[in-house]
């Protein structure tokens, strides 16, 4: 661990390149962990489209039409889409677990596979806090969008402390917040890049993610490493 009063001399630079290297080296295993969310997330982009028509017709409706689309809209049958595209944007974060697991697996010099998609240790920890975090960051987002980014910056590190120390929901919550809170500039820098890497993810339904979902694994993973002065191997 880091000594909590000596910020942390994190290296950027070297933690990109490590990420592309590694990302070259095991491409083919990375982008078997990555197809799950992609899938999901290509999946998710489609069904959007039900989502813009309701906000479209029942937002401020400037017509008897829009608000007749509203009403048949709203009904509980044409809401399905609606609350499945939502479960879709959450079971595709959840999946990345697989990826999430073998970039932490790569800073120990263990080959990542899909068998870290399958395995049990932590799933339930990581779920719950996938959730949480994603409901908080969509919730702080709506506030002026500045509390959005004060939880991708304080609360991003989470599920690497669950996945490599077994660390439950609330305990790596902390953990997460500690270390951001003492070493803020590069755990920004961290969250602006993750979250530029995200938005360039979801264009052309998610297949950019192929890539751009294990290189921001590899990166965290690796940036993680040194914010707590552990090697990576």
């Amino acid at each position: 661990m880091s000594d909590p009063g000596v910020p942390a001399r994190v290296q950027i630079g070297g933690a990109l390149s490590w990420a592309v290297s590694t990302l070259r080296a095991d491409l083919l295993a990375f982008l078997v962990l990555a197809a799950i969310p992609v899938v999901l997330t290509a999946a998710q982009g489609i069904g959007t489209t039900s989502i813009q028509n309701v906000v479209l017709d029942c937002v401020n409706p400037q017509s008897p039409g829009q608000e007749n689309a509203c009403a048949v809209a709203l009904s509980p049958s044409a809401l399905a889409p609606v609350v499945l595209s939502v479960a879709l944007v959450f079971l595709a974060a959840i999946s990345q677990i697989g990826v999430q697991r073998g970039a932490i697996r790569r800073t120990r010099g263990q080959a990542p596979s899909f068998a870290d998609m399958l395995e049990s240790r932590g799933t339930g920890a990581y779920v719950g806090y996938v959730l949480l975090f994603r409901i908080a960051f969509f919730v702080g987002l709506a506030l002026c969008i500045l509390p959005g980014l004060l939880v991708l910056v304080f609360f991003q590190f989470g599920p690497y402390f669950i996945l490599d120390r077994g660390m439950g929901v609330m305990a790596a919550a902390r953990a997460s917040a500690s270390l951001a809170s003492r070493h803020l500039g590069p755990v920004a820098i961290v969250a602006l890049m993750t979250a530029f890497l995200e938005l360039i993810g979801g264009l052309f339904f998610g297949l950019p993610m192929l890539i751009t979902l294990p290189f921001t694994a590899l990166f965290t993973a690796h940036v993680y490493r040194q914010l707590n002065a552990e090697p990576v191997v």
